[in-house]
């Protein structure tokens, strides 16, 4: 088998790459730091912003909404909703898409809902509506493209409404955003006649543009009737958002209009500052606009009912949605395909909901450790309880809080173990809310959660340590956000608490300060204690040359199967991961972060998903890149399931020994390889494992006059090397010159005589052109006449790979390498060569990890093909 030698130009490749991985991994520490840093500054405005602001005030004004405000904010939200989805109706008929009516408002609600919520409404909600709309066949690039139109028409409708409010409401909103009337006018009108002349250029039909000739830069202008529908019906969204806030607070000196206007002005400062659903900018913007026409606390308070209707209820209603449809696909399947896929879309959309719903239950049951409970519940529970009860149960409720957050990453990975811990905790913080202060509140969220994930346990299913996942820097930036909140809430709700040292040992049931600075304190260390320990966990493993036992397992394993490539495991070079029954196993080397597994998992084909996703997670645990080289087609959906990227490498020439034979015209250059290595005196001879020992030394002779005349060094891991103790296992096809040694060819087989591989091949300086193909013509008829099936003659590196209309990137690179790359590795001059063997070329892919990553895996595979390891 052949592949890409190592060279100067791959290590260069690789030093580069390296290069490019570092900075991006130095870019994946900028967002989180960015993210804390914006964390801080907010409380800081905050805690300058709430200086006047009680904790009872708000927790007071907040009881003190009436149901007709709670309702009113309901109905708004669901007017906000309802014109979502619209925008997505008018978002698919940019794309000229359609979906049926159900999936349009599943995806809407529960796209929006989700992006609300985590803050990354481009990500989350366009993955919802990939999964959603795709069993109409609505595709992830046309998802893309929907989701940039509707995110930047959104932005447009809320400067466009902010520009009119300050055209017709400058007086009043002078002075709430301390412009003159004249500015706010000016920029207002300029804003409004920039909108008008957008809308006025847009054609009348859409039409493609493609700047400057590259097609990943086109995109379609849209119709100016799809364009004025999308401002129209986002307008309304942003009017239904307002209304609902509008609502729940008392309107003072300032009307709806004036309102709206500083609403969409804070809800688009919101928007740029890019954090959950705006939070902290937003909740600023509105205390500082409105702090002079209504009371602080009622701000506050009303900002608090808003934030729990209009993100709370839509998430709470997507997830009814999402146990209604694990429910039905439990019950009752449906029969026709198309609402099938629809279901399993939804479905599958279950870890995310998960995720985040645990993520916020966490961060819920977090924050609640730091606030003071009722006083009237505390003594009604003193008659119940004795006071140790209650103290641990508001420490423990805040470290079980902090547990969440972070088996919440598990759950989004569908690991088993995660949603085991996940409902074990639930359950436990269920008993625990009622002990720490009778929080019924606390209690429903946790009751949903429990619910949610007993109907969703079958999409749960891989076997997974919990914390040998590795945990994103962004994911420990979220936690540390969440906990810098519960710090700032307790200096909030307990600011009237004159601190000393004495506070942490005070213990009754009336000290409900301690309890909380208690409570703060243990989930801030355990955070920090959980945090450290995954940052400092033992980074990448090293290379175990495998023991003679487990040598022998595999070896096993190879002969009682067909596949007789996998003879490749023998060689000594490569690891094992087995399967927990050790009926099946992987082999893998290492070379920098790339782990890569060489072929399919050897063994029966159910134990393969485990192995794989064991494999995937091994290499994650140590900050590796998991990689899957030279797999074969029918095992790709096996690898996407385990989150990798495929790409193909080549194709592999298998010879169909029963069609094989010498007859007509194609194999007229055979016949005349034959018939000149008779003339030449050739001859050929089979050597079977019981006479290796005997003729390793003339091989060796050959193998060793071989390396030296083409000064390289030994092969490994993906071809087959010339090593002692593997060939005295092997069989070979020895073939002589006049009686003298000449060239030889190893082939691998297993018990079952199906299959043969070719493995080591070499042939002495000044050897006939003929004396390969005459070697490999024999081995074909000898194989065909001993019964076998199919003979692998190895991989032709980027064959098959010419440029088609929808090729990625990687495929026209790689066409063009084979087209222009033969100074450097003869490509065409490989395939021609088998070609005339007229074998089945069967695709091969790498399977791996990342994106750009993968470039690198690829100089990591190539130099581990040329005996590189580390």
């Amino acid at each position: 088998m052949l592949d890409l030698p190592p060279s100067r130009i791959a290590r260069a490749v690789v030093v580069a790459l390296r290069r490019r991985a570092r900075v991006l991994r130095l870019q994946r520490f900028v967002a989180p730091a960015l993210a804390i840093g914006i964390c801080a500054l907010l409380l800081l405005v905050f805690q300058h912003l709430s200086r006047s602001v009680d904790y009872r005030s708000v927790i007071r004004q907040l009881w003190h909404l009436s149901p007709t405000q709670w309702t009113g904010a309901l109905g708004a939200t669901a007017i906000s909703f309802v014109a979502l989805v619209g925008r997505d109706a008018i978002g698919l008929r940019y794309l000229g898409a359609q979906v049926s009516r159900g999936a349009l408002w599943v995806g809407a609600i529960a796209g929006s809902a989700l992006g609300n919520v985590t803050g990354f409404g481009a990500l989350t909600g366009g993955a919802v509506r990939c999964r959603v709309y795709g069993g109409a066949g609505v595709t992830a690039a046309q998802i893309g493209r929907m989701t940039v139109f509707t995110s930047v028409t959104l932005a447009l409708a809320l400067a466009l409404m902010t520009a009119l409010g300050m055209v017709g409401a400058a007086d009043t909103l002078s002075g709430l955003l301390h412009l003159s009337p004249v500015a706010l006018r000016w920029i207002g009108g300029i804003v409004l006649a920039l909108g008008a002349v957008l809308v006025a250029a847009c054609p009348a039909q859409a039409r493609e543009i493609e700047p400057f000739k590259r097609a990943w830069l086109r995109f379609a202008v849209p119709a100016r009737r799809d364009l004025v529908a999308q401002l129209l019906l986002a307008t309304l969204d942003v009017a239904g958002a307002g209304l609902a806030l509008w609502s729940v607070m008392p309107h003072a000196h300032i009307g709806f209009a004036d309102f709206l206007t500083v609403y969409t002005a804070a809800m688009l400062l919101g928007l740029i500052g890019h954090t959950p659903g705006g939070i902290g900018v937003f909740e600023a913007a509105m205390v500082f606009a409105l702090g002079a026409s209504v009371p602080a606390p009622k701000v506050f308070a009303a900002l608090l009912a808003y934030r729990a209707i209009y993100f709370g209820a839509p998430l709470a209603l997507s997830a009814a949605l999402l146990a209604v449809f694990e429910g039905r696909a439990l019950k009752n399947p449906l029969n026709t395909n198309f609402a099938r896929r629809g279901a399993l879309g939804v479905s599958q959309l279950a870890p995310l909901f998960l995720a985040i719903v645990t993520f916020v239950t966490g961060s819920m049951l977090v924050i609640s450790g730091a606030t003071p409970a009722f006083t009237h519940r505390i003594e009604l529970l003193q008659n119940f309880i004795p006071l140790w009860v209650l103290e641990s149960s508001q420490l423990l409720g805040s470290l079980f809080g902090v547990l969440l957050l972070f088996v919440a990453r598990g759950l989004l990975r569908r690991l088993d173990a995660a949603w085991w811990l996940a409902l074990v905790l639930a359950v436990a913080n269920l008993a625990l809310s009622l002990t720490k202060g009778l929080a019924f509140v606390e209690a429903g969220v946790l009751c949903v959660l429990i619910a949610l994930l007993l109907v969703t346990r079958g999409r749960f299913n891989r076997h997974s340590s919990l914390f040998a996942e590795p945990f994103t820097p962004a994911w420990l930036a979220s936690v540390g956000c969440v906990i810098a909140l519960a710090v700032w809430v307790l200096f909030f709700a307990f600011r009237d608490v004159e601190y000393t040292q004495h506070l942490w040992w005070q213990f009754a049931f009336d000290e409900r300060a301690p309890r909380a600075l208690r409570a703060t304190l243990g989930a801030g260390v355990f955070a920090a204690a959980l945090a450290s320990w995954q940052l400092l966990r033992p980074a990448a493993g090293r290379f175990v040359i495998p023991a003679s036992e487990d040598l022998a397992e595999a070896a096993r394993i190879v002969r009682a199967q067909e596949r007789s490539d996998a003879g490749l495991a023998l060689m000594g070079d490569k690891s094992f991961l087995f399967s927990s029954s050790r009926n099946a196993f992987l082999m893998y080397a290492k070379h920098g972060r790339t782990w890569a597994a060489l072929h399919d998992p050897v063994g029966p084909r159910d134990e393969w998903p485990a192995l794989i996703r064991q494999f995937v997670s091994l290499a994650h645990a140590h900050s590796g890149r998991a990689a899957f080289y030279q797999v074969r087609a029918d095992a790709l959906p096996l690898y996407l399931d385990a989150g990798l990227t495929l790409m193909k490498l080549g194709e592999e020439a298998r010879v169909m020994l029963q069609e094989f034979d010498l007859k007509g015209p194609q194999r007229a250059h055979l016949r005349y390889a034959l018939k000149r290595g008779e003339r030449d005196g050739f001859s050929f001879e089979h050597l079977d494992p019981a006479q290796m020992t005997d003729s390793l030394p003339v091989l060796r002779a050959i193998s060793d006059a071989w390396l030296e005349e083409r000064d390289v060094r030994e092969k490994s891991f993906s071809v087959a090397a010339f090593d002692d103790d593997y060939l005295a296992a092997q069989n070979v096809l020895l073939v002589r010159q006049n009686g003298a040694p000449l060239a030889f060819v190893t082939f691998m087989t297993t018990d079952l005589n199906t299959d043969a591989t070719v493995g080591v091949m070499r042939h002495l300086p000044g050897a006939s052109p003929y004396a390969m193909e005459y070697l490999f013509t024999q081995l074909a008829l000898h194989l065909k006449a001993a019964g076998y099936q199919s003979l692998s003659l190895g991989m032709a590196p980027l064959a098959g790979m010419g440029p088609t209309p929808l090729a990625s990137s990687w495929h026209r690179l790689a066409g063009l390498i084979w087209r222009f790359g033969g100074k450097f590795y003869n490509f065409r001059g490989l395939r021609g060569f088998k070609n005339k063997f007229a074998p089945r070329w069967e695709p091969r892919y790498l399977a791996a990890s990342g994106s750009i990553s993968v470039f690198i895996t690829l100089a990591d595979l190539s130099l581990l093909a040329g005996g590189w390891r580390s």
